[in-house]
């Protein structure tokens, strides 16, 4: 008897409770989730209601909550039980969930109804490495007729079931590192903006996005996609200055801004302002032979359009099938020594105000013999030596009559005048010089030798005999009395002309 009464109380307490709308909430926990049930009454209608909440939510993951709701129970004639909807809180965060139609229920059946959860729901207005702890609450929507004693009973709203179920939420360290970069390169006159974007620390951004404002690019808007930590990204984009033409300005005032965003929704955002000097464009034109002496400097000569300007500083860089084998202030004439065989000759001109201008041009160069040759004029030694090799010296030896050496000189080839000559059919550079024979009476010979890396020469020895020095001839005395005398009569016969003149008038 006493048995039976205590059950009868505790059937009571519980019937109570459920009267009240209190839950009787049995947590279970799998793994890193937690499975939770009420048995709740709404409107003459008792319901076993379960759901599985992970217990921490990542802001990189997207989570499936499933509802599960059965009628266990009905306080009369159920005649339809509808479940419209699931609707989710977390802090500010609210999350509805309507399926296409509403979810008949009916008594002993569970439906499921599965709801999607995004890191922009549960984790938004967190910063990369929040950590918070928040409690969760899920109402079902629903609509009932229920009979009893004869009379239909309608009902309808929201039942929040479960009040409160603490979750945390975790924001992963998540950091975003921007590189931009400006390039201008020439013929065509090209501006280039380029970003690099990579990602460390942990989970990943959805997008970063590229605006470059201010200058006529070609697209001004550029996207990375996802991008993973430990991942780098690089996109570019370009203003075609040459292309512009006569749209094109000489001054702009850019901007380069970068958005990412994680999926979270949390923004990171950076802008970068530059100004951007666009130079005069230049254009240049080099003439050069076809055939030249290898190792030997080539004449190469440079037109520039518009003409360099007074005060604009100029250098020249000029490349052998992208070698670089000359750099210099300009000229007009620059003399290049190229390596044997054929390619292409680029000459690169720098200024101060214009851009960078170019211009090459297709060249053959062969080996060639040095040669050198030598004359005497009155008491000068003449002589001449072709190719130029950059380091070469002549040298200039005089030998008398027994056989000695009197006198030795070297030149420098470079230091020497310089003119455009032919050595094989190629073109190349000559030198010349001189040398005064200042030597006492007697037969000489003189002996002039071409030394360069190409090997040497020497021209054919040349004869020259130093007159013994003596008193002065008859003739020479006589002449010299005449001239005196001539110098003298100039002055008297002019005034006799002029008296002559005056008389006469």
């Amino acid at each position: 008897m006493n048995q039976t009464r205590l059950v009868g109380m505790l059937r009571a307490v519980v019937l109570a409770a459920f009267i009240l709308g209190l839950s009787i909430v049995a947590p279970v926990v799998y793994g890193q989730a937690a499975r939770k049930e009420a048995l709740v009454k709404i409107n003459l209608v008792w319901l076993k209601v379960s759901v599985v909440v992970p217990q921490e939510l990542v802001a990189t993951k997207e989570y499936s909550i499933p509802v599960t709701v059965r009628i266990t129970e009905v306080e009369g004639g159920l005649k339809v039980f509808y479940l419209k909807g699931i609707r989710i809180l977390l802090d500010n965060s609210l999350l509805e969930y309507v399926p296409d139609t509403p979810v008949l229920l009916k008594i002993g059946e569970a439906q499921t109804l599965e709801v999607k959860i995004t890191p922009r729901f549960f984790a938004q207005q967190m910063a990369p490495g929040d950590v918070k702890d928040s409690n969760m609450r899920i109402d079902i929507s629903y609509y009932s007729e229920v009979i009893k004693d004869g009379q239909l009973q309608v009902d309808s709203g929201y039942y929040s079931v479960f009040a409160s179920i603490p979750v945390r939420v975790v924001a992963p360290r998540t950091y975003v590192y921007v590189q931009p970069s400006l390039t201008e390169v020439y013929e065509p006159y090209l501006v280039i903006f380029s970003v690099s974007l990579w990602v460390e620390g942990e989970g990943f951004i959805e997008n970063a996005r590229v605006e470059v404002s201010g200058v006529p690019v070609q697209c001004y808007l550029l996207t990375t996609g996802r991008v993973n930590a430990g991942e780098a990204k690089t996109v570019s984009t370009l203003a075609n200055i040459t292309g512009l033409g006569p749209f094109a300005k000489t001054r702009y005032n850019a901007e380069v801004k970068v958005t990412a965003v994680t999926p979270w929704g949390y923004v990171y955002t950076y802008s970068y302002p530059v100004t951007i000097e666009v130079r005069p464009l230049r254009k240049a034109q080099i003439s050069a032979p076809a055939l030249a002496v290898a190792d030997a400097p080539t004449p190469v000569s440079i037109t520039l359009t518009p003409p360099q300007e007074g005060g604009e500083s100029i250098t020249v860089a000029a490349y052998w099938n992208r070698q670089l084998v000359y750099s210099g202030v300009f000229s007009p004439t620059i003399y290049v020594a190229l390596p044997e065989g054929e390619g292409e000759l680029t000459v690169r001109v720098e200024s101060s105000k214009y851009t960078p201008a170019m211009a090459s041009a297709k060249i053959k160069t062969i080996s060639a013999k040095p040669r050198v040759s030598a004359w005497v004029t009155g008491s000068t030694l003449q002589f001449q030596a072709a190719p130029l090799y950059p380091g070469s010296t002549i040298e200039v030896k005089v030998v008398d009559s027994a056989g000695n050496v009197v006198a030795s000189s070297v030149y420098p080839a470079d230091a020497l005048p310089r003119r455009i000559t032919e050595v094989e059919g190629a073109t190349t550079v000559e030198v010349s010089g001189s040398h005064p024979l200042n030597l006492g009476p007697g037969a000489y010979t003189v002996v002039v030798t071409y030394n360069s890396k190409a090997g040497s020469a020497t021209a054919p020895p040349v004869s020259y005999q130093a007159a013994p020095a003596g008193p002065a001839g008859l003739g020479q005395l006589l002449v010299q009395p005449l001239l005196l005398a001539a110098i003298i009569a100039i002055p008297a016969v002019a005034a006799v002309i002029i008296l002559l003149r005056r008389r006469r008038t």
